[in-house]
């Protein structure tokens, strides 16, 4: 019988179900929000408006948290997880607002002036109307996203759209290693933190108050906070518990149900699908159908099958760069894309082209930055440490003799 390539340690159900989210955002970046935000971006063979594959990143994101930290000290996790997002991040920031500044004005035929401050913070001059201006970002916009507050105030931007995840990501991860060791934790007291965490900003946002006439600090906590993605958070805490027996499954089907309907208000608060999200029903059934995934990989046995396992290689270094290709695909997309436009190369050249520099730029982000940084910044705590009971990619758990999978592949 033939050996399965897939590395020791990693199933495949969990790298095409994380491949299959990132590059659904990647391409409906590309093709659908591109246009929206800059109209002279069409011409791609097809278009994908459906929006699911970020929330399906969160949901497995807190299943995997379950997964790791209750194997070690919940400061120690906590620091490897930092370790692994932050600088990747912060490196992206950085490059996507010098290429944005430099890229841009040059778009709109605008310059800078002869010093590296004019370049990199000035104020562009030779203003030349545009039908389609692009923003030139300023030092505030660097500021603001390399402490990740955009969404603390209206007059903030994000340098990219895809940032938003990180400050999500990271208060959750503070406050699961806050909350795991509490005495109160308990199956029956953690179901009711996870119906709060679905139910709860529901209530605020669509019972409390209406959207659009809410309150200026409603609207500050929901999206400052990012209390409008928590139930992603919640059912993944919800489908490791049921993974782990501890949840019967009738409790798991109302926790689904509830978290797909309240993924459809918050994404779509005015009832109807709007320019930025047009496919209502394709993105909420999308959701529901990675949802359904995600459980069969938790409980099921792995997806061996003989196409799967012929991809095995690829999709396993797929999902282990998909943190750096999530980095950088959007504005940096955008702005390749706009180049290759005015260069006048079609458009399933210019969809592949802004592919493979998503995919390139992304695996020298996580093998440059991410895992060298990763290396450098826990080499300390090994040392004071006795051996952890993960591998370098914290997502990988060890053998176990309960149903929960033991990969993701890549950083959460």
């Amino acid at each position: 019988m033939p050996r399965s390539p897939v590395p020791t340690g990693r199933r495949l159900n969990w790298d095409l179900i994380r491949v299959v989210a990132v590059f659904s955002v990647v391409l409906g970046h590309i093709t659908h929000q591109a246009a929206v935000l800059h109209p002279e971006l069409t011409g791609y063979p097809f278009t994908i408006p459906a929006q699911y594959g970020a929330a399906t990143l969160l949901v497995i994101s807190a299943y995997f948290v379950c997964a790791t930290l209750r194997k070690g000290h919940p400061g120690r996790w906590l620091w490897r997880k930092a370790a692994r997002l932050l600088p990747a991040y912060l490196v992206a920031v950085v490059l996507t607002y010098v290429i944005m500044r430099l890229a841009t004005a040059a778009f709109n035929r605008q310059h800078f002036g002869d010093d590296w401050f004019s370049i990199l913070f000035g104020a562009p001059v030779d203003v030349s109307p545009d039908a389609s201006p692009w923003y030139v970002p300023v030092g505030l916009d660097l500021v603001v996203n390399l402490t990740m507050i955009q969404n603390w105030s209206v007059d903030f931007h994000w340098l990219d759209g895809s940032y938003w995840t990180l400050p999500v990501q990271l208060m959750a991860f503070c406050a699961a290693a806050v909350l795991w060791p509490r005495r109160w934790r308990t199956d029956r007291r953690v179901l009711g933190l996870i119906w709060l965490l679905v139910a709860g900003p529901v209530v605020l946002r669509f019972v409390l108050f209406s959207p659009g006439t809410e309150p200026g600090w409603v609207t500050t906590l929901l999206f400052g906070l990012g209390l409008h993605r928590v139930h992603a958070f919640a059912i993944g805490v919800a489908i490791w518990l049921w993974a782990r027996r501890r949840v019967p499954g009738w409790h798991l089907g109302l926790l689904l149900a509830a978290t797909v309907h309240a993924q459809d208000l918050h994404m779509f608060p005015a009832r109807h699908a709007t320019a930025i999200d047009p496919s209502r029903w394709p993105s909420i059934i999308g959701f529901a159908v990675l949802l359904l995934a995600i459980c069969a990989a938790a409980r099921g046995p792995d997806w061996d099958l003989p196409v799967l396992r012929r991809c095995a290689p690829a999709l396993s270094w797929l999902a282990g760069i998909s943190y750096g290709v999530y980095l950088v695909h959007q504005e940096l997309g955008y702005i390749l894309a706009k180049a290759l436009l005015n260069a006048g190369v079609p458009g399933w050249t210019r969809l592949l082209l802004v592919l493979l520099a998503a995919i390139v730029t992304g695996w020298l982000l996580t093998v440059a930055v991410e895992r060298p940084a990763h290396r450098w910044l826990t080499r300390a705590a090994h040392r004071r440490a006795p051996a952890p009971a993960t591998g370098l990619d914290d997502l990988v758990e060890p053998p176990q003799k309960g149903p929960a999978p033991v990969s993701v592949g890549g950083p959460s």
